[in-house]
């Protein structure tokens, strides 16, 4: 069992106001005059932060074992692979 203790009502709070941020920020990027693929890329990195937030903080995985960490975290290790040779099979164009 881990020694931490958990977060108080104040630390849940500030991670509720950083979400909304992150949020906020996701919905204000649209009216930039940036490229529709620079967005994308840029909401797609403040989803991820969001995600690990949630993961840490809600889901407890910050006060938990490390293996249960490595179980939520093997996933995105998959997703990230499978990403990784649909893109190299555009590269290569087979």
């Amino acid at each position: 069992m881990s020694t931490a203790t958990p977060p108080s009502p104040r630390t849940y709070l500030a991670i509720w106001g950083w979400l909304a941020g992150l949020m906020l920020l996701s919905v204000l990027l649209s009216e930039l005059p940036l490229s529709g693929r620079t967005i994308a890329l840029i909401v797609l990195a403040l989803s991820t932060v969001k995600a690990l937030l949630v993961a840490l903080y809600y889901m407890h995985l910050k006060f938990d074992r490390r293996w249960l960490a490595f179980v939520a975290v093997f996933p995105l290790i998959l997703v990230v692979v499978a990403v990784g040779v649909v893109a190299s099979s555009r590269l290569v164009r087979l």
